[in-house]
């Protein structure tokens, strides 16, 4: 649905007679996919949907609800009544406030010709060329290559409206041998031939590499994370720590800490080049770049509007990315200056053990490896972590150039290298 189209629905959809204000969300998906294991395709999907999401307000009252059929006007002014009608039904929020009611420039940042061309044949013949790689190198391969051409538009009663059209890519790979497991990924708007080979090939090197894995006996030591390790860290840090009202009402790490946390920068911005998003929220507020720690120092977090208001504040929304910056050493350099260290591929089933010190606990999964006097030795068997986020970026001594990654949300991260980080037990 292109944006003339979207307009003229969601315009159509406001002039409906209704009781109060009515938000308009339409999400528009044209998913290709390939599954694939055991080195062989498994599924493929073509998915093609619109969602409309209604939300109603009455006063400080407010429901939404769904629906994925547009071609029916009578379904629509059903769903509009009914979403009225649950309204009535709900408790009053003083947290509810009125649409933006603003009319946002499109920049669709995350558009991609090149992208827009990308057919369900070419994802199932790279992904057939992957699983062939696999055999070949007698290992068992199993991942997912999808491509999404998505549009979303908003629309509200006080006048608002944004449209943008933007694409997102998805492959990662995992390779599995006797003794061990390899994992890679290539994440962003466009995705070609050589991006899937390059990320296969990596999983295969990382599974070769991590066959029988010895016992390192847990204790801190120096780590150096690859980038999805560290973006699955940071993602789940922002989204549970960078909370003003959480700040505010002494329930956050930053209500007591206003120490510096390193040197690096932590921010967001959907026209970032590495991984550019959407250029607004699904309410309807525009996103801009938001800087939340510069040079380490923390400079501001997620404010609502709600909180905002009440407590005369900027409002800063919720982003769709995240960006950590780095000095832009290459992984080899990072292990050769190692002594004593671990290197790891990425993270699994993270958790937050304390709010008050962004603490979290995790384990290492699909490649982690001994780095002794600057070489990668052998594998080593994976294993739980715990440790606080605020020393994490405290004890970085060195990092890499930030790159796509993020499976569930865009991120653009460095390797880092951190001094004590804390192992605490074996975890298969």
């Amino acid at each position: 649905m292109n944006r003339q189209q979207a307009q003229d629905l969601i315009e159509s959809i406001l002039e409906i007679p209704r009781e109060g204000e009515l938000q308009v969300l339409l999400n528009g998906v044209h998913r290709l996919g390939t599954r694939f294991n055991d080195c062989a395709i498994s599924q493929n999907v073509l998915r093609q949907q619109t969602t409309l999401t209604l939300s109603a307000r009455l006063e400080q009252k407010k429901t939404s609800l769904s629906i994925n059929t547009l071609d029916d006007q009578a379904l629509i002014k059903r769903s509009i009544e009914q979403a009225f009608a649950f309204c009535r039904h709900m408790p009053d929020d003083e947290e509810v406030m009125p649409a933006p009611g603003e009319v946002l420039e499109s920049h669709e940042y995350a558009y991609s010709t090149e992208s827009e061309a990308i057919e369900i044949e070419t994802v199932g013949a790279w992904a057939a060329e992957a699983c062939r790689a696999g055999a070949a190198a007698d290992i068992d391969l199993a991942g997912l290559l999808a491509h999404g051409k998505t549009f979303s538009a908003y629309g509200d009663s006080a006048g608002g409206f944004a449209y943008e059209g933007s694409h997102r890519s998805d492959y990662h790979v995992t390779a599995t041998g006797n003794n061990g497991s390899g994992w890679a990924e290539h994440q962003g708007v466009t995705i070609g031939q050589d991006n899937v080979m390059t990320a296969t090939r990596s999983a295969i090197e990382k599974c070769a590499r991590a066959q029988h894995p010895e016992v390192f006996e847990p204790r801190p030591v120096t780590v150096i994370l690859e980038p999805q390790a560290v973006g699955d860290l940071m993602a789940m840090a922002f989204w549970y720590g960078f909370d003003q009202r959480a700040r505010d009402e002494g329930r956050s790490a930053f209500s007591d800490y206003d120490a510096t946390l390193g040197h690096q920068s932590f921010y967001s911005d959907p026209a970032d080049p590495v991984f550019p998003t959407v250029s607004f929220s699904s309410g309807g507020q525009a996103l801009v770049r938001t800087v939340w720690l510069e040079s380490g120092k923390l400079q501001q977090l997620l404010t609502s509007r709600y909180w905002a208001s009440k407590n005369n504040l900027a409002v800063k929304p919720a982003p769709n990315n995240l960006v950590l910056t780095g000095d832009g050493t290459p992984l080899e350099e990072l292990v050769r200056s190692t002594d004593d260290g671990i290197l790891v591929t990425r993270f699994w089933y993270i958790r937050p053990t304390d709010a008050r010190t962004l603490g979290f606990t995790g384990m290492t999964r699909d490649g982690t490896y001994r780095i002794e006097n600057g070489e990668v030795t052998h594998p080593v068997v994976d294993m739980r972590w715990n440790e606080s986020v605020l020393k994490v970026l405290d004890h970085v001594v060195a990092s890499g150039k930030p790159v796509a990654t993020g499976e569930f949300m865009a991120m653009a991260m460095p390797a880092l290298k951190i001094e004590d980080f804390h192992f605490t037990s074996l975890s298969n």
